[in-house]
C-alpha cells in the first residue's frame, strides 16, 4: 500500500513533467510568434521603403521594379521561382525547403495588404503546410495558399 508521502511525491514528478512540457511547447510557440510578427514587420517596412523610393523618382531599372531586391533578402527571388510562362510561380517543393521567415513573406506578399496579425498569419502558414498539395513537386503553392488565405471573420 502506498502511503501518502509516495503519493505525493509521484503527483509532484507528475506536475513537474506536466509542466516542464508545457514549458517547451509553449516557448516553442512563442519562438515562432516572434518571429512571424518580426518578418511581417521587417517585410512591410522593407516594401514601404521601396515603394517611397519609387514615389521619390529614384532611378530603378526595370529589373528592380518588377523582382525588388528586398525580396531577395527574404528569398523570394523572382528570377528562381518562374514557371513555363515566366510567372513568379513557386512549387510546394519550394515551400517545402523555405524557412519561416520567407514562408511569411510570401503571405504577407500573396495577401496583397498587411495581415490581420500574427497569430492569424502563423494560421495560415500551418493551413499551407497542412495541406498535402503544399508537398508536390510540381503544384504552385499559390493555388494551395489561395485556399487557405481567406479573411478572417
Amino acid at each position: 500500500m502506498k502511503t501518502p508521502t509516495t503519493t505525493r511525491r509521484v503527483l509532484w514528478a507528475l506536475s513537474l513533467c506536466i509542466i516542464a512540457t508545457c514549458m517547451a511547447v509553449g516557448g516553442v510557440l512563442l519562438f515562432e510568434l516572434l518571429v512571424v510578427g518580426r518578418a511581417v514587420s521587417d517585410f512591410r517596412r522593407d516594401a514601404a521603403i521601396a515603394q517611397a523610393d519609387t514615389e521619390r523618382g529614384e532611378p530603378a531599372t526595370l529589373e528592380e521594379r518588377i523582382n525588388p531586391p528586398y525580396l531577395k533578402r527574404y528569398g523570394l527571388d523572382r528570377n528562381l521561382y518562374k514557371d513555363i510562362r515566366g510567372n513568379f510561380s513557386p512549387t510546394g517543393a519550394d515551400w517545402r525547403q523555405w524557412g519561416l521567415r520567407t514562408k511569411v513573406a510570401a503571405t504577407v506578399m500573396w495577401l496583397g495588404h498587411d495581415p490581420p496579425g500574427t497569430w492569424w498569419t502563423y494560421v495560415q502558414i500551418q493551413c499551407v503546410d497542412r495541406f498535402p498539395e503544399a508537398h508536390a513537386d510540381s503544384e504552385p503553392i499559390v493555388d494551395v495558399a489561395d485556399a487557405c488565405l481567406g479573411e478572417p471573420h
